[in-house]
């Protein structure tokens, strides 16, 4: 029983330290919002400590993605900043850097292949499928894995997503990215029985 602990453990950490972390956070650099403008144009990325590295974004800081559309429009006007923040670092993108860098796949040193399935797999009504990729290191040995299976319910909006792995593609095999940190695939699990795939 004490084993179920573990799990609770692994969701509940990055909540306590990134609340904590939250009064230290630093200005890092000024962003300029490129498509969600209204209500707030732009604002300073925050960053937490160093000290609290492994919970840090390093692309997005704690003010989430540069277009703007978690800031201006994840949550009501109401809500506030601070909370927007933690939940953007400690419930959506928990352990960022240690997910991303720290074991996550650098697409320049590695190559990518299907193991079974489609091609070509997302979340969309155009793009459901089965798939298991894995990336294989130009050096060294251990492989990394990705499960992506999506299914629509019916002709409703909705449908089974499955990612287990590290969000990897087979065109990551042809491509690189143009900013430095979106090189760097992390891994995900997210079994969602009813996600909006429209």
């Amino acid at each position: 029983m004490m084993w179920l602990l573990f799990p609770l453990l692994i969701i509940v950490i990055p909540m306590v330290v990134v609340a904590i972390g939250l009064p230290f956070a630093k200005p890092m650099r000024w962003i300029e919002f490129s498509l969600y403008k209204k209500p707030v144009s732009g604002m300073y990325q925050l960053q937490l400590p160093s000290w609290m590295k492994w919970f840090q974004n390093p692309e997005d800081g704690l003010i989430g993605d540069s277009r703007g559309w978690y800031w201006n429009t994840y949550f009501p006007k109401w809500v506030p900043a601070w909370f927007k923040m933690w939940w953007w670092s400690g419930v959506r993108n928990p352990y960022n850097y240690l997910k991303r860098i720290v074991i996550g796949v650098d697409i320049r040193e590695y190559t990518f292949h299907k193991l079974i399935g489609d091609d070509y797999v997302r979340d969309d009504f155009d793009n459901c499928g089965f798939q298991i990729l894995y990336a294989k290191p130009k050096k060294g040995w251990l492989p990394r894995p990705m499960l992506y299976w999506v299914r629509r319910w019916g002709s409703s909006n909705h449908g089974i997503c499955m990612q287990l792995g590290w969000k990897i593609k087979l065109e990551h095999n042809t491509s690189t990215e143009k900013y430095k940190w979106d090189n760097f695939k992390g891994c995900t699990f997210e079994p969602n029985p009813f996600k909006d795939i429209s």
